[in-house]
């Protein structure tokens, strides 16, 4: 994340803090955010142009960066934005919530457009940074990541330790979560990552990638395989439903996900059904970038939102929020895909298997048996503890205290460590 990314997602918040309370100040706001979200894009691309709304959008469309229906909304943020100041200073009259509605609605979708945009840069930076790691034969690179479930695993199970005896140096690449890292393993730009095994079974079905990876096995479960949930507003539309009342009747539905992650994929097997299926049953996806929070709530009451843990414990902070379903009120069988889904696997290369001289399953062996040895070992585990809250990601609301509540929480529910929290 970049400086700026930061700012533009603070001031993206702020300003749907205050569509409600305050519609002036959300103006004013919501420019801001907009200016901020122009400049961090300007940033990445190394795109110069002076610090202003008008003249981030000017370079930025000549540039081809920014798409004719986001140059609109952008219009309509910065004609409101225009409008406030221009009201506040000539009129008395009140700027009402419902005043400015389209200036929201503009927003989210600068901010949707914005969260898709910086994951691609984010994801084209990190390729660009995979291919300039020199590969030599006494070199190992592990895909890194943020994710607090995959994280514990990379630096719990001893990867450095293990490798030093088949005099291996390790280099871990920070990379998205995402089908790429398998890809990558079988291209040789990587020799090991962590990845959710039911996306690592389907892409073994290609020849190309089925030759070169090998799954060494399972590495845990995330949250162990109740990592489902459908959170609801109490004052909203499903406040005061049940359970059992959502799943018999569903019509009417919005959910909040980001439409390519297995957050989706776990919504399919809560439903047992397809995409054609949800529709049929009159349930809508609002594909959200992953960085949206409870501010999804702002904007719409009524909607459904199913995201990571972080969420989710944000949420259990605040008790205008509830879990509508989770994975613990669903039939029997959904909970087997859901607890299938949320398995995660280690798989490498297979000429770094032949170079090391690795066996598969003495190597995963020796891996899991560090990892769990954890449990008995009260300083490592508290050592993990701590680099996990320093090095794992978290909303940017989060303090101290919160991150290590979540990462605690993380760890017993995916791996039996430490203590329920």
């Amino acid at each position: 994340m970049t400086v700026n990314e930061g700012e533009s997602l603070r001031l993206y918040k702020k300003a749907l803090r205050y569509a409600e309370s305050d519609p002036e100040v959300f103006l004013s706001t919501a420019r801001r955010a907009a200016e901020s979200i122009l400049l961090d894009i300007a940033m990445q691309e190394a795109v110069g142009s002076k610090p202003t709304l008008e003249s981030l959008l000017t370079v930025l469309v000549a540039k081809g960066l920014v798409p004719p229906k986001v140059v609109l909304a952008v219009r309509t943020i910065q004609n409101y934005g225009n409008y406030g100041s221009h009201a506040q200073k000539i009129s008395d009259e009140e700027i009402s919530s419902e005043d400015v509605r389209p200036c929201l609605n503009a927003l989210t979708q600068l901010a949707v457009w914005y969260g898709r945009t910086s994951k691609a840069l984010a994801e084209d930076a990190a390729r660009q940074g995979l291919t300039s790691v020199q590969h030599t034969t006494s070199t190992t690179r592990l895909a890194d990541s943020s994710l607090i479930v995959i994280k514990a695993l990379l630096l719990g199970c001893g990867f450095d330790q293990l490798l030093t005896q088949h005099n291996h140096r390790l280099v871990q690449v920070q990379l998205p979560w995402s089908d790429h890292l398998v890809r990558d393993v079988s291209r040789r730009l990587l020799d090991l990552a962590i990845y959710n095994e039911q996306r690592v079974r389907r892409l073994l079905a290609e020849d190309d990638i089925r030759a070169q990876v090998v799954p060494l096995g399972r590495v845990g479960y995330s949250m162990g395989g109740r990592n489902f949930y459908l959170l609801a507003a109490r004052g909203g539309r499903w406040g005061d439903v049940t359970a059992a009342e959502f799943l018999a009747n569903p019509s009417g539905a919005q959910i909040a996900v980001p439409k390519l992650s297995d957050m989706f994929d776990n919504i399919l097997a809560a439903f047992s059904t397809d995409e054609a299926g949800l529709r049929e049953m009159g349930v809508s996806i609002l594909d959200v970038p992953h960085h949206l929070g409870l501010e999804l709530f702002h904007l719409n009451r009524d909607v459904l939102a199913v995201g990571g843990q972080n969420l989710r414990m944000h949420a259990r902070d605040n008790d205008a929020y509830f879990e509508l379903l989770n994975s613990e009120m669903l039939p029997a069988r959904a909970q087997a895909k859901l607890r299938s889904a949320a398995a995660n696997v280690l798989v490498a290369n297979r000429s770094w298997l032949t170079e090391t001289g690795a066996d598969p399953t003495e190597l995963h062996r020796e891996l899991m048996r560090t990892f769990h040895d954890l449990g008995s070992e009260r300083t490592r585990f508290e050592e993990l503890v701590r680099d996990l809250v320093a090095h794992a990601s978290f909303p940017h609301e989060t303090d101290l205290a919160g991150r290590e509540r979540l990462v605690r929480h993380v760890l017993f529910e995916s791996y039996r460590l430490g203590e329920p929290c």
